[in-house]
């Protein structure tokens, strides 16, 4: 065996894998349905979306769009919503659940009324999962309950909501429903610097004895398992090694428990010959800051495998839709680069990919919708802070990119509950616009639209205005 097919390298199908379905949970834990930004210093003149959000340490994979489950297809029939009425989203307690149990979730949106409640049916869309106990809690939630059966599946599940028998909204997100003994799903968390292996996540349903029992076989000898660790009951963890026979090629994992084969997926596995230097493959872009200004310095992070310094002499990289200029890579380490542009400060608002080639003109990765340029007054997402409860006062803050003094005069703050004052609204920088928010007692704890708005037109940031009014301790 030559060089070359001693580096050969394991791409984990990570992009594939990782596009299995969007939860942000581990099982059991609630996070804040707000999709507020969190974390902002005050000094900051940019935001950066990656660090808007503080969520726990996910048990699943982030989607992306290859390979994500995909619902069944169904017509929406979204002109049988009355008018002034919006649902945006559902939000679970619980994301993996098994048989025979109940969690609790809500319908969020504007506009909702008690009539509202009256017309609309919940349905799962799947065998022996049922709602029940739907009742409205504010203008913007609709609380129930998700009844799993005990024949139920394991499988992912899309609640809609009807309205005449017809389908009028379906969640974007799945929950899943994982009977105890089977297998939901299996994806890598991590690689190895020398690409020959990584960490690996089961999805599954385990109590102890049953965790003594988990096997994994690979289906090509070289393939070795190792280092599995159970986190009872949802998710078992270990570590794959690819030895140096293993030829190139798809390989694939079989999963047994109780003796019994329960899953088995051929092609999750894919070893191919590497095309940057000895040893690199690219296998992904992501901005550090998906948005932009023109002019700003565009940070774009290469994931890659079995990197070496040198590496970055033989790579270059374009913005396909505007000349952002001579690309500059730095080796940060065997699994990341750091690609870097100055975008010119005429550089037109809009969604930019990126394509990155070798020396030779050889397309090695590339992406549409890496980052976006933004235009000034661009809103990114709002936070109360510190949490506010009925009764109580708080600091809202408005962030985004460039306000002018103009923008923020013309800014409005509406909320469908009367008993929630937004007040004296001020520009405290040109990140962040600010006021006070006052909840009034008797306000029920829930989640709480807010209505943006400037120069008369509406605004829907992409880190949303959906806040919380937490229980009084």
């Amino acid at each position: 065996m030559n060089r070359n097919e001693r580096n050969v390298l394991l791409l984990l199908l990570f992009l594939l894998l990782l596009g299995l379905f969007l939860w942000r949970l581990i099982p059991g834990q609630k996070s804040s349905p707000v999709a507020p930004p969190a974390v902002m210093p005050s000094s900051a003149t940019t935001v950066s979306p990656q660090k808007l959000l503080v969520r726990p340490k996910s048990a699943l994979p982030a989607s992306t769009p290859t390979g994500a489950p995909v619902p069944p297809k169904i017509e929406l029939h979204k002109e049988l919503i009355p008018k002034n009425i919006e649902i945006v989203r559902c939000y679970y307690t619980q994301e993996v659940v098994p048989p025979g149990t109940a969690f609790e979730f809500d319908i969020n949106g504007s506009g909702f009324t008690s009539e509202f409640e009256k017309m609309i049916k919940v349905d799962s869309g799947h065998d022996h999962v049922g709602i029940k106990n739907l009742h409205l809690i504010t203008t913007n939630q609709i609380h129930g309950v998700m009844n799993i059966g005990a024949d139920a599946k394991t499988g992912f599940v899309y609640p809609r909501v009807l309205i005449k028998g017809l389908p009028v909204f379906r969640a974007p997100d799945p929950f899943a429903v994982v009977r105890k003994g089977e297998v939901l799903t299996v994806f890598f968390v991590s690689m190895e610097d020398n690409g020959r292996g990584g960490h690996f996540r089961v999805i599954t349903n385990l109590d102890e004895a049953l965790s003594k029992t988990f096997r994994i076989d690979p289906s090509t000898p070289g393939i070795q398992i190792t280092d599995l660790m159970p986190q009872l009951p949802y998710v078992m963890e270990g570590r794959l090694q690819i030895g140096p026979g293993v030829p190139p090629g798809e390989h694939g994992l079989a999963i047994a428990i109780n003796g019994k084969e329960v899953f088995r997926r051929m092609g999750m596995i894919r070893i191919v010959r590497p095309n940057i230097g000895q040893s690199g493959f690219i296998q992904g872009l992501t901005a550090e800051d998906k948005f932009r200004r023109p002019g700003d310095v565009v940070q774009i992070y290469v994931q890659a495998t079995g990197l070496s310094g040198q590496d970055t002499s033989s790579l270059n990289a374009k913005v396909e839709e505007f000349e952002l200029g001579k690309a500059s890579f730095t080796y940060i380490s065997p699994l990341q680069l750091r690609l870097t542009f100055n975008s010119p400060a005429n550089t037109p608002v809009g969604s930019y990919g990126v394509r990155v080639f070798n020396t030779s003109g050889q397309t090695l990765f590339e992406k549409k919708d890496v980052f976006n340029m933004v235009p000034a007054n661009w809103v990114a997402g709002v936070q109360v802070s510190p949490p506010v409860t009925a009764g109580g006062k708080s600091n809202l803050k408005v962030l985004g990119r460039d306000f002018s003094d103009d923008f923020a005069a013309s800014f409005r703050i509406d909320v469908d509950e009367p008993r929630i004052t937004v007040s004296g609204l001020r520009r405290a920088d040109p990140a962040t616009l600010t006021a006070d928010i006052a909840v009034s007692t008797g306000v029920a704890p829930g989640d709480y639209w807010l209505h943006l708005s400037a120069q008369g037109k509406k605004i829907t940031p992409p880190f949303g205005s959906i806040i919380k009014v937490e229980t009084a301790q």
